[in-house]
């Protein structure tokens, strides 16, 4: 079974390395690692940093599942506010439920805010991991070379020394949780008003998600944030199958661009082919009974167009995959 490493990011890339090193010295050998971050310029650094570093300092043996690949809570700079709170809890509670069929999950909440640390927990609780933990560097001076407002002017055997300290610097402190999965049906159930066991309504009373016969804001947020999550199709078993034709060469690089951003980013995107592309605003339209169709226009060419298989089952599930393709290609379309 396949190790992941799955981490939260924020201005000091070490964390996830010096994570990677000591689980490995516990027995744990990661063979990839996705990052749950934001777009704030740092982090945005640290990230691209480990791009890099990752893939060539392990030779090949720990996959970073990259740029594309990477969970961005990508309209925010920071965890702070409803709207972000809930989309950050959406990503760790996919990405939790994608990788828990196939994958050893560990979990580190070392790096970034102190909310997505929270909120990361918090996922774990209901979708459940291998392990949770943090990681805290004894050598105070590394600890502080660390950053990547330093690493980043480094050259490249200055930064080994801080992204790779002793062994025997890095402490992992286990952190306990109580895995909610086999209750999830009930938990939501509960939230919406209909009838559940004692115990059940009992324990969204005591966290604060009911209250008084009545569903509480917070407990609003949660029942999105989980209904969004069990309404994708479900994660597709093996490897995604990708047919792609030949075409002149700027247009083969950016096909094969965004059919990798597909790959990393949709679990439920099970093959995928390139078709010809038409002009106009980017689009996703659904083909039921499990395909979506999907024109983006080129950033050197005129257009790319695709079709996606998916693993949907359902109508619903069918238009719930448009909807995250459609957030993921206006992020990536807003940026260029």
């Amino acid at each position: 079974m396949k190790k992941i490493l799955l981490a939260t990011l924020g201005e000091s890339p070490a964390v996830v390395t010096e994570a990677i090193d000591r689980l490995k010295s516990d027995g744990v050998d990661i063979g990839a690692v996705t990052i749950l971050t934001t777009k704030d310029i740092y982090a945005q650094e640290a990230l691209n940093l480990l791009a890099q570093h990752i893939p060539d300092y392990y030779q090949g043996r720990v996959e970073f599942q990259g740029v594309a690949g990477t969970r961005l809570v990508d309209a925010f700079y920071d965890v702070d506010s409803d709207k972000a709170v809930t989309e950050f809890m959406q990503e760790a509670c996919s990405v939790l439920r994608d990788y828990r069929r196939w994958a050893e999950v560990h979990v580190c909440i070392a790096g970034g805010r102190k909310a997505m640390s929270a909120l990361l927990t918090l996922a774990v609780q209901f979708y459940g991991a291998t392990s949770l933990f943090h990681i805290i560097l004894q050598d105070p001076e590394i600890e502080e070379g660390g950053h990547i407002t330093k690493l980043k002017n480094l050259p490249k055997e200055e930064q080994d020394r801080y992204l790779h300290p002793p062994i025997d610097q890095i402490k992992l402190v286990r952190l306990p949780f109580i895995g909610l999965f086999a209750m999830l049906g009930d938990i939501l159930r509960g939230l919406r008003g209909e009838e559940v066991r004692g115990e059940v309504r009992e324990l969204l009373e005591q966290n604060g998600l009911w209250q008084g016969g009545n569903i509480t804001e917070l407990g609003r947020m949660v029942l999105q944030v989980l209904e969004n999550v069990e309404t994708l199709p479900e994660p597709r078993d093996g490897e995604c199958e990708i047919k792609l034709a030949e075409k002149e060469p700027k247009e083969v690089a950016e096909t094969c661009k965004w059919a990798d951003l597909f790959v990393h980013r949709f679990s439920f995107v099970k093959r995928i082919e390139d078709i010809g592309w038409r002009e106009g605003q980017p689009k996703v339209k659904p083909e039921p009974p499990d395909k979506l169709v999907v024109f983006v226009p080129g950033r050197r060419v005129s257009g790319v167009g695709f079709r996606l298989t998916t693993t949907a089952q359902t109508e619903g599930q069918l238009q719930r995959a448009a909807q995250e393709v459609e957030r993921l290609l206006n992020r990536e379309l807003h940026r260029l």
